[in-house]
């Protein structure tokens, strides 16, 4: 399946997608031991097994049942779809049987109270997709009874969630979208080692980019001498549309670099504008963009030139794993250091750098995961080169 239609898959909604159905019969847990059956299995096999039985017959079952999965998603989005199939294929592969339920988060806290309680009842873990989903039920839940795992959600210590990476103490495990900020600065320096100035784009709405990405690279790159500028984008306003906001944006880091020959584009994980990129390019004025999503670069026309940061694909693996750690092995969500992929996803668009006239540096062409040609073909995916017949 390619990445297109693993994001066009549509996995959202009230549902229930389940692997393997099994029910088990009501029988009496007997008060002897039957006759008709040794001893032997009883007492060697009882620490993993269950008994239920009459005179006539004898149900064995796994003392572990088959888990239950509550995924609470923020809202309707295809990096929400990817992280849901990738967590599927991996629990598929590590289960015989397991089921997930999957839930819009509640507008209300009335309303998610409500889908707490009930995940108490049928669940053994609940996931929260997305960082929305994950400060609300963290909100609500911390100390709860179930298990918590985050998954596509930002930096839980930067948004002030916990205080450090080394885990949270009570039922929450979090992974993390983000790269430290020091990190994500020396990538964008080996591609442009005369750095001089950053645009960065996010929504006025996401307060998870702006908290965990803007403010943070903002920081380590002034420290250096670097200028940010923040293109804050909110479509309900007049004065801050995406076209209003590059003009004026660009227009003020031109003051400082008239050619904007040591200046580049960086794009946060807003949803709403990683949307957007063939606008953003259209508007750009020729600066290279690049960005901490590996989506959302690819072969297409409108792509960005280059990806340093955390796939979807790769922080729902890590998100699943974490999972069924607490689920098989009995590890406790609260132990779990903050799962943050090391070393970053790094994707090139040679396309998008043809048309821009940028060079790509050789030791990011190296170190790149995913690279697109000039024809946009995929020459390499996943760290491993594409042969062509």
């Amino acid at each position: 399946m390619s990445k297109l239609q693993l994001l066009k898959a549509s996995v959202l909604g009230m549902i229930l997608v389940s692997f393997m159905s099994f029910s088990v019969s009501s029988y009496a847990t007997p008060s002897d031991w039957p006759d008709w059956m040794g001893e032997t299995v009883k007492l060697t096999a009882e620490e993993d097994w269950t008994f239920e039985g009459n005179d006539d017959e004898l149900h064995i079952a796994p003392r572990k049942s088959n888990p239950t999965i509550w995924v609470i998603v923020s809202r309707k989005a295809a990096s929400y779809d990817t992280a849901l199939l990738t967590m599927l294929n991996v629990y598929q592969q590590e289960f015989d049987s397991v089921s997930f339920n999957v839930v819009k988060l509640p507008k209300t806290e009335v309303e998610l109270e409500q889908v707490l309680d009930a995940a108490e009842q049928r669940a053994q873990l609940i996931y929260t997709v997305g960082s929305k989903a994950t400060v609300a039920v963290h909100k609500q839940y911390q100390g709860g009874k179930l298990p918590v795992v985050s998954v596509n959600a930002k930096d839980p210590v930067l948004m002030g969630l916990i205080d450090n990476y080394r885990g949270s103490g009570d039922n929450f495990a979090f992974t993390s979208l983000n790269l430290p900020a020091n990190v994500t600065l020396s990538f964008l320096l080996k591609y442009m080692p005369d750095l001089s100035q950053i645009g960065v784009l996010y929504a006025r709405t996401n307060k998870s980019a702006y908290l965990t990405q803007f403010l943070p690279l903002q920081q380590e790159a002034e420290r250096r001498g670097i200028r940010v500028l923040g293109f804050e984008v909110d479509e309900s306003m007049e004065d801050q549309t995406l076209e209003r906001v590059m003009a004026s944006e660009i227009s003020a880091l031109k003051s400082q670099d008239p050619q904007l020959e040591n200046t580049l584009l960086w794009l946060t994980g807003s949803s709403s504008l990683l949307a957007r990129v063939d606008e953003i390019n259209g508007l750009s004025q020729s600066l290279p963009l690049l960005t901490v999503v590996p989506e959302a670069v690819n072969g297409d026309e409108h792509s960005a030139l280059m990806s340093v940061g955390v796939s979807f694909v790769n922080n729902a693996h890590q998100a699943a794993l974490y999972g069924i750690r607490i689920l098989r092995d009995g590890e406790k969500a609260g132990g779990l250091p903050v799962g943050v992929i090391s070393p970053p996803d790094i994707s090139i668009s040679f396309r998008q750098a043809k048309r821009l006239e940028k060079a790509v540096p050789l030791v990011l062409l190296e170190m790149a995961s995913d690279v697109y040609s000039e024809n946009g073909s995929v020459v390499r995916s996943q760290g491993m080169s594409v042969e062509r017949q």
